[in-house]
């Protein structure tokens, strides 16, 4: 008897597949997927579609996981299965969508959101995917309204905030962009993006402290570029915060090699500021050397 049950142990640890269900296979497949290892989950989900055909939340999963992998013919094809079986799958019909477009179906996109929106009308997705796809058309009345519509839904969604700012930005709606980008900022504090976009419209009105704050909290995320530099040297700079300028400055002539007769220029005039007369009469001729006259000028007038 124990040699018998010895025999049938190991049969089922040689063949740990037999006692395998399809939802087995689907439950692992998302331990996967929540991994993000989508190839392992594909695979996973493939064998729970295999074990029943009809498994429509394997098919769905499956189309996700390979958007993930970058496979949209096949991603769109499960998702296509998916809506035959279950034809009121809401998230089915904006997935095949969103596949939809990146391999140019976009009338096919618009008429699967539309449809997704008509069984759930409460999938801010599909709202602000049709808004991009009406901005690339040009079709800026029919934004605004799926914009709205998706901020009713989610009063909390930082990302529906930002684009309907970019939206109103494209319409010079600078006030309204404005309020959106800091209920946006309020969501989502740490996003570089948006507070890049707010300080613009900060610089614009003469807030320069605003500014100053949302372009350091960017490039705290990641966003050190150059350009960022230079737009809080200028904003350091209005605020009459000389040394904090002149920092960014030489950053910008050091570290990024932006040795240009204005940044030159500029430094030179907020060294003057704060009485490095030395350094000042350096950066002016350096600038008067490359052919800016006002530097040069300036250089000659204090510089012995």
């Amino acid at each position: 008897m124990s040699r018998f049950f010895v025999f049938i142990l190991s049969l089922l640890l040689t063949f740990p597949a037999i006692s395998q269900t399809s939802r087995d296979f689907l439950l692992r497949g998302l331990r996967h997927f929540a991994e993000n290892n989508y190839q392992a989950a594909s695979d996973d989900f493939s064998k729970a579609i295999e074990l029943d055909p009809g498994a429509y939340e394997a098919l769905f999963r499956r189309g996700q996981s390979n958007l993930e992998l970058g496979r949209l013919n096949q991603a769109h094809q499960d998702f296509s299965k998916v809506i035959e079986i279950q034809d009121r799958h809401g998230e089915a019909y904006y997935y095949r969508a969103l596949t939809g477009i990146r391999i140019g179906m976009e009338e096919k996109a618009l008429k699967d959101l539309k449809r997704a929106l008509e069984i759930d009308s409460t999938l801010v997705e599909a709202y602000l995917l049709r808004a991009e796809i009406g901005v690339k058309a040009g079709r800026n009345g029919t934004v605004l309204v799926d914009l709205n519509k998706a901020a009713a839904i989610a009063p909390a969604n930082a990302n529906v905030f930002h684009l309907r700012a970019k939206q109103f930005l494209r319409q010079g709606k600078e006030a309204e962009a404005l309020a959106d980008l800091s209920k946006a900022a309020s969501f989502d504090p740490g996003n570089p993006e948006i507070r890049l976009e707010r300080s613009q419209i900060f610089l614009k009105q003469g807030k320069y402290l605003d500014a100053i704050q949302d372009l350091s909290v960017a490039m705290e995320q990641g966003f050190n570029y150059a350009h960022i530099y230079q737009l809080r040297a200028e904003a350091y700079t209005k605020a009459e915060m000389n040394s904090q300028a002149i920092a960014d400055y030489t950053m910008l002539i050091n570290t990024f090699s932006l040795r240009t007769d204005q940044n030159y220029f500029q430094r030179g005039i907020l060294r003057i500021q704060t009485n490095d007369f030395q350094g000042a009469c350096e950066d002016l001729r350096k600038a008067g050397s490359m052919g800016h006259q006002e530097a040069s000028k300036k250089a000659a007038d204090i510089c012995r």
